[in-house]
């Protein structure tokens, strides 16, 4: 099958470690693998919106209020998307695609433009309520929650993540007959315990029991809790905690940490390239999962369990559908911290149950793999398209 791949995001290449960047990065390798013809188009290589980018962030977010810098980006976005979706249509109709996959960006309905344009059927993926854009402070909600829509009436096919997600969509008014659930997924082979001696050392995290987190810093995540349950540990516990990641919560998680007196206990090194994520993920023993909403499936717990650590992780639906409880991992009621400071300590002070967790994990996520995840998309794609450029 012939696919152009939208990629809308205005200020991330397919390069990003960005969690909805790395998915579609890691289904375009899958499909093209599986023998598709994948072309992408990303805004971020577009010159004007690079320029566009580059001068919101450098002057625009520094020199105006937040609300009116929102705004305005809000605006912009509309903007590259009218152009972004010309360019996609352009680009399906040169390559004679039989379909359109376009990673969803809130407040930004270019793919169902580019769809309409090509006359191409559009599969809309790694789809996301309304309600996760605003919460991260949108000036503009009512314009956001419309864009979602005009997307949602113009796909062919809504991918989401998780079963619970789906059925959120539903109660969202999402036809339930136009979702399909495409889970995230690990490439085996990126995985090695290879890594951990070198990067423990690297990092100086001989003798110590490494608890891993690795995320954005939302609100969701909860790395608030994390840091307040660590306060409850036992003394005797040498733990050390490995926070992997950057976000507008990254700076008050550090300052919150200093505040409670653990900061030395802390390794936080920003951003790191996926192949440094993953040898990162090698010298933990423990993975965390402080927080998470109750529809999204986090992409981390997948990658946890590919390193072979067991997990402790919220007791939510959509982590229920990775995560075992007393399987592969722990789970403890979200929120909590003395359930989640408790989930630690079983561990901590079990390497057995650590080795027969984090054994089990390994092995089930090999049966979550990427390749999995993009049959799946194309299970679901050949229901909406014929091979040959016909919708």
């Amino acid at each position: 099958m012939r696919i152009t791949w939208s990629l809308p995001v205005p200020g991330e290449s397919l390069r990003s470690g960005r969690g909805d960047v790395v998915r579609a990065r890691s289904l375009i390798q899958a499909l093209r693998t599986l023998g598709h013809e994948v072309e992408v188009v990303a805004a971020a290589e577009d010159a004007t919106t690079a320029t566009a980018v580059k001068t919101y962030r450098g002057v625009v977010r520094r020199l105006l209020p937040r609300w009116a810098a929102l705004a305005l980006r809000t605006s912009g976005r509309m903007a590259v998307a009218r152009a972004h979706a010309r360019r996609v249509a352009v680009q399906a109709r040169k390559e004679a695609a039989d379909l359109i996959v376009e990673t969803q960006m809130h407040g930004v309905p270019s793919g169902a433009r580019a769809a309409r344009a090509a006359g191409r059927p559009l599969v809309l993926d790694d789809c996301s309520p309304p309600e996760e854009e605003i919460a991260l402070g949108t000036v503009m909600a009512g314009l956001t929650r419309r864009a979602f829509r005009h997307e949602a009436h113009g796909a062919s096919i809504l991918t989401v993540s998780s079963e619970a997600l789906a059925r959120k969509l539903v109660d969202d008014g999402v036809p339930r007959e136009k979702l399909a659930v495409v889970p995230n997924g690990i490439d085996p082979a990126e995985f090695s315990p290879r890594h951990r001696e070198a990067t423990r050392s690297r990092l100086g995290l001989e003798g110590r029991l490494v608890l891993g987190f690795v995320g954005s810093f939302q609100p969701w995540h909860r790395v608030d809790l994390l840091l307040e349950s660590i306060t409850l540990l036992d003394p005797s516990i040498p733990f050390h905690l490995l926070l992997v990641g950057d976000g507008a919560g990254r700076a008050p998680a550090l300052d919150k940490a200093a505040d409670l007196g653990i900061a030395g206990r802390i390794t936080a090194p920003g951003t790191l390239p996926h192949s440094e994520v993953t040898a990162a993920l090698a010298a933990c023993d423990i993975g965390v999962l402080p927080g998470t909403n109750d529809y999204g499936q986090p992409m981390k717990l997948a990658e946890y369990g590919a390193a072979g650590l067991p997990a402790v992780a919220p007791d939510l639906p959509p982590v229920r559908e990775i995560l075992q409880d007393g399987e592969t991992g722990l789970l403890f009621t979200h929120g909590d911290a003395h359930g989640l400071s408790n989930a630690l300590t079983r561990l901590a002070k079990d390497s057995r149950l650590r080795a027969r967790f984090g054994d089990a994990a390994r092995v089930a996520a090999q049966e979550r793999t990427w390749a999995l995840s993009a049959h799946r998309m194309m299970e679901a794609a050949l229901t909406i398209c014929q091979p040959g450029g016909a919708p």
